[in-house]
């Protein structure tokens, strides 16, 4: 069984969307621990703030056969349209970030939405570039992210 950090944002209906997306994923997938949800704003448009959570999964899947056997249709079961604004509203997205211990996102170290929910659920990675721990990153980037905690909103209820 492998390790994969997978990485859900929504910013329409956030509320509803990233609790029925990490649902939907738990009956694919072995859920062992998840972050709280973080609201964060919108990057690359004037659009809403998005709800984003992380969670550490296993499975015996590769990246690939995790993202379009899994991913994509539960994404399509929520009514995601992709279109070709990468920064376009949605519904949810779902994406594999750290696959066995390979970060497959180089945005990790410097992007509020993925630092800090991951930060609460791998907190033993570190910047390669920087040598400092993901938990030092993250604690330095809150303040000055726009990113907050949502209190009392458990990804799983």
């Amino acid at each position: 069984m492998g390790k994969v950090v997978v990485l859900l944002g929504s910013n329409i209906d956030p509320a509803i969307n990233i609790r029925q997306g990490a649902r939907l994923l738990s009956e694919k997938v072995n859920i062992i621990h998840s972050s709280s949800v973080w609201i964060t704003p919108a990057e690359g448009t004037s659009g809403p703030d998005f709800y984003n959570a992380a969670v550490l999964c296993e499975t015996p899947m590769t990246e690939e056969t995790l993202k379009l056997n899994i991913l994509r249709p539960l994404e399509e079961l929520l009514g995601r349209v992709r279109t070709h604004d990468k920064f376009a509203p949605r519904t949810i997205d779902m994406d594999v970030i750290i696959k066995d211990g390979k970060i497959l996102d180089a945005r990790l170290w410097n992007t509020a939405f993925i630092l800090l929910p991951i930060a609460e659920i791998a907190s033993d990675l570190r910047d390669p570039s920087t040598g400092k721990s993901i938990r030092e990153l993250a604690k330095a980037m809150e303040p000055i992210s726009g990113a907050r905690k949502k209190d009392n909103f458990p990804l799983f209820q």
